[in-house]
């Protein structure tokens, strides 16, 4: 099997919708919103949560915050412009708020924002989905995350990897939790028959 990219198609821009901005798929919601409770240090409400709040599926969060750290000083510049029209709207009014609101993004068509972090080789890990690049397999992310509950920028340093990558991995995971869980348990019992000596080695 030739290399194949596996993409995350959860994010993307419509004409006329949020001024063109990032939003989640069949949602509305602008990705700066996800990205702004997470970066909020004085709450720091869980994933979980936020997909609570905006009524978002948790692929829909992870893919969110892989696509902000791509595209970091976009989504910035966003959150800036919205706390910017808050402060406008009850300091100044709503002519001053909406004067300061940033041209829309210009589009012809729908564009889907695909995260293309993630692909499978036969050459390198029997095809398990990798962090494209490198010999990170999605399982290892989930299992430092998930089982040893490492933070995703411990994470990103204990494998040379962005955080992009870190949360694309994990966004995958939860939109395909049964496929990595299965490769993860069936580690695990092959790790007990080795250590019970039933597996030669």
């Amino acid at each position: 099997m030739a290399r194949v990219v596996e993409s995350i198609n959860l994010i993307w821009r419509r004409p006329g919708c949020r001024g063109g901005r990032a939003t989640l798929i069949g949602r509305g919601l602008k990705v700066n919103f996800i990205v702004a409770d997470y970066l909020d240090e004085a709450h720091c409400p869980s994933l979980e949560t936020i997909a609570q709040r905006y009524a978002a599926t948790l692929p829909q969060v992870y893919a969110a915050l892989a696509y902000y750290y791509e595209n970091k000083s976009e989504i910035d510049e966003e959150i800036a412009a919205d706390r910017l029209f808050n402060d406008l709207l009850h300091t100044q009014g709503p002519d001053a708020a909406v004067a300061s609101l940033p041209p829309p993004v210009e589009l012809d068509k729908p564009v889907i924002e695909s995260l293309h972090l993630i692909s499978r080789d036969t050459d390198r890990h029997h095809g398990s989905p990798c962090i494209d690049g490198t010999s990170v397999r999605v399982a290892d992310v989930v299992v430092a995350w998930r089982y040893r509950e490492i933070d995703p920028q411990l994470i990103a340093e204990k494998y040379d990897l962005s955080l992009s990558q870190v949360f694309g991995a994990l966004a995958y995971y939860h939109e395909r939790p049964t496929e990595v869980d299965a490769e993860i348990e069936y580690e695990r019992y092959l790790k007990e028959r080795l250590e019970a000596g039933l597996v030669p080695v």
